[in-house]
């Protein structure tokens, strides 16, 4: 029987509650045996700054998902030079796949914001070849206009609406509270919120 896999990937600079559960909800959902974070040394679509330490994040990872049953990071990411793209990493990890008696099958799990931009991907179309799109559906705006890009990918983008709960937290949001020393036992896994602590991370605003 075929693996299906939820491949969900970010910078987690640190990863919260919202990340958390977008990726359960989906799993659940769609019955995927696994879900892998692969945490991205660089994300081409954020331009806050510099991020925390590669490391950190993932040590950061490792204390949120510990427990988690069928929960895994993925660090395909880790170690790439700039630019770093999703197809890339897809291709790497479906290669790596057809070595095995039965290639497991990717799904590309998505915020609804990540979504609404994936048609600026690189190469988005060829992204489909690979895996098919599992998109939470936590925004509720009366105004949205749906989807952009090709009727290929509207397609695909709609074909995996999944509902979820509305939990709108920002990794931005964290570090900025963090930085300011306000309370965030509401918005992160209290194991990464004391890594956070002992280790002096966002102290200043980025």
């Amino acid at each position: 029987m075929t693996k299906q896999i939820g491949l969900y990937g970010g910078s987690f600079d640190p990863i919260h509650l919202g990340h958390l559960s977008l990726a359960i909800e989906i799993k659940e959902a769609h019955a995927l045996d696994e879900v892998w974070f692969c945490p991205t040394p660089h994300n081409p679509h954020k331009t806050h700054g510099t991020l925390a330490h590669t490391q950190h994040r993932i040590d950061m990872l490792q204390c949120a998902l510990e427990g988690m049953r069928g929960f895994h990071i993925c660090e395909a990411e880790i170690g790439r030079s700039p630019p770093i793209y999703t197809l890339d990493t897809l291709r790497q990890l479906a290669a790596e796949e057809t070595a095995k008696e039965v290639p497991a099958m990717f799904s590309l799990i998505l915020g609804d914001d990540a979504a609404h931009s994936f048609a600026k991907w690189h190469q988005p179309e060829e992204i489909l070849k690979y895996a098919r799109m599992l998109v939470g559906r936590r925004i509720i705006d009366d105004n949205d206009k749906g989807f952009e890009g090709s009727s290929v990918v509207v397609e695909a983008l709609n074909k995996g609406l999944t509902p979820t709960r509305i939990m709108e937290i920002s990794s931005t949001e964290v570090r900025l509270r963090l930085s300011k020393g306000l309370c965030c036992v509401h918005l992160l896994p209290r194991k990464v919120l004391d890594y956070i602590q002992a280790h002096d991370l966002y102290l200043v605003t980025k």
